[in-house]
């Protein structure tokens, strides 16, 4: 079996957090979105109109501003009571943010969301 890594929005963070009890199985993520900042060990993703994601950048990230990409991570506390962020296992870059329809993945998200059953093990 492989690992399962629904794909999110912003809002979906909390469901995803070990402490939620919601998707205690399900621990590991993928969201999308554009590098609004860097700021060493971490970076910040604009998720269409849906807000921010701090991201927890490991050693060998290399994202570079106003540039898409996936990100696949766990979600986690961040520190000082920040809320909630991704701690990054591993990213991958997109097209020029011009190029890509956010509303579509959104649009993908929600279906996968809705039909768990048909995307994700039960």
């Amino acid at each position: 079996m492989s690992i399962q890594t629904p794909r999110i929005l912003p809002s979906h963070l909390q469901a995803f957090h070990s402490s939620s009890g919601v998707n205690q199985h399900v621990n590991t993520v993928r969201i999308l979105g554009i590098v609004s900042a860097l700021h060493g060990e971490t970076a910040v993703i604009k998720c269409g109109n849906h807000g921010d994601v701090t991201l927890l950048l490991k050693s060998d990230s290399h994202l570079q501003m106003g540039k898409l990409v996936e990100v696949v991570g766990k979600v986690t506390e961040l520190s000082g009571g920040q809320g909630l962020g991704i701690n990054v296992l591993a990213t991958t870059d997109w097209d020029t943010p011009s190029n890509f329809d956010y509303k579509t993945y959104e649009q993908v998200v929600e279906v996968t969301h809705r039909y768990k059953e048909i995307f994700y093990d039960a």
